[in-house]
């Protein structure tokens, strides 16, 4: 069972990585390609596209950490005889999805003006 299950796994991890590929590949071309049939510039677009998603990015990994430093204070500290394991997914997906509220704010505000 185990000499099938390590190919199997392999294979799958490869089909998964190939096909994301093929996918994201393919919607950037089709993107590219409205962009250019509407009259804008695709570089202009795809560089402000890419900093707006590092920021997402770096934003929501700033969050997650933030909620397992909560998790940790919050478990050392503050719950010191109970046994609460649940303290931290629920503090990290909290705080990482405070980070991403923060973002929409100041990213559309932004946009608006």
């Amino acid at each position: 069972m185990t000499l099938i299950a390590f190919p199997l796994i392999f294979l799958t991890a490869v089909i998964l990585v190939v096909s994301l590929i093929y996918i994201i590949s393919t919607n950037r071309s089709k993107e590219k390609l409205a962009l250019i049939e509407k009259g804008l510039d695709p570089n202009e677009y795809i560089k402000d596209r890419f900093f707006l998603n590092a920021v997402k990015v770096g934003m929501t990994m700033v969050g997650i950490g933030l909620g397992f430093l909560i998790a940790v204070l919050v478990d050392e500290y503050l719950l010191v005889d109970i046994d609460n394991p649940g303290i931290y997914p629920a503090a990290i997906f909290s705080m990482a999805g405070i980070s991403l509220i923060i973002y929409y704010v100041v990213f559309k505000s932004k946009e608006a003006s």
